[in-house]
């Protein structure tokens, strides 16, 4: 008889947060999946960043010592993203090891120059150029070697990372 009152009770509860699902949205996660395969997919990184594109960009530059400028790059990969430098040195590593199939459909390379590389007209040009080149690049040559292992080294060499699926579950203080 106990059993069967609290089974009712249960029911009666279950009914009462549904009822305030519709009314109160932040309610929504108390609801346990019906589907048990729901679940788990919803716990898998790959849920977030499904049918996902890289994106990626020039976001800052800084030339140092006057000597070199070092390029600060975002790329983002669903709701992750990292954030890496490089010099212009080793773009032009990469953009030599690609196929020349490839390199005809992308934005021009930028120029190299030997002296004036500092001026501050020229490094903002050059910022563009690149950031117009990697986008180009991540569109047509995603799927060249050196690309792919492009931006798993700017992932190894990033020095900021965003992953929110990496983030833990915490206690809230009631």
């Amino acid at each position: 008889m106990a059993n069967q009152t609290q089974q009712q009770n249960n029911n009666s509860n279950q009914q009462i947060l549904n009822g305030l699902d519709d009314q109160l949205p932040i309610l929504s996660f108390l609801k346990r999946p019906k589907n048990k395969n729901l679940k788990q997919s919803l716990n898998s990184k790959q849920y977030d960043q499904q049918n996902c594109e890289y994106q990626i960009e020039v976001i800052n530059h800084k030339i140092i010592d006057k000597q070199f400028t070092i390029y600060q790059i975002k790329v983002t990969y669903g709701s992750l993203y990292w954030i890496f430098q490089t010099r212009y040195s080793l773009l032009e590593g990469l953009h030599s090891k690609l196929n020349k199939e490839v390199i005809k459909q992308l934005a021009k390379f930028p120029e190299k120059r030997l002296f004036g590389n500092m001026d501050h007209n020229f490094v903002q040009k050059r910022k563009n150029e690149i950031h117009q080149y990697l986008k180009s690049l991540i569109q047509y040559g995603k799927n060249e070697k050196p690309v792919k292992d492009f931006i798993k080294q700017s992932q190894k060499a990033a020095i900021e990372i965003n992953d929110p699926c990496e983030l833990k579950h915490f206690k809230l203080d009631l």
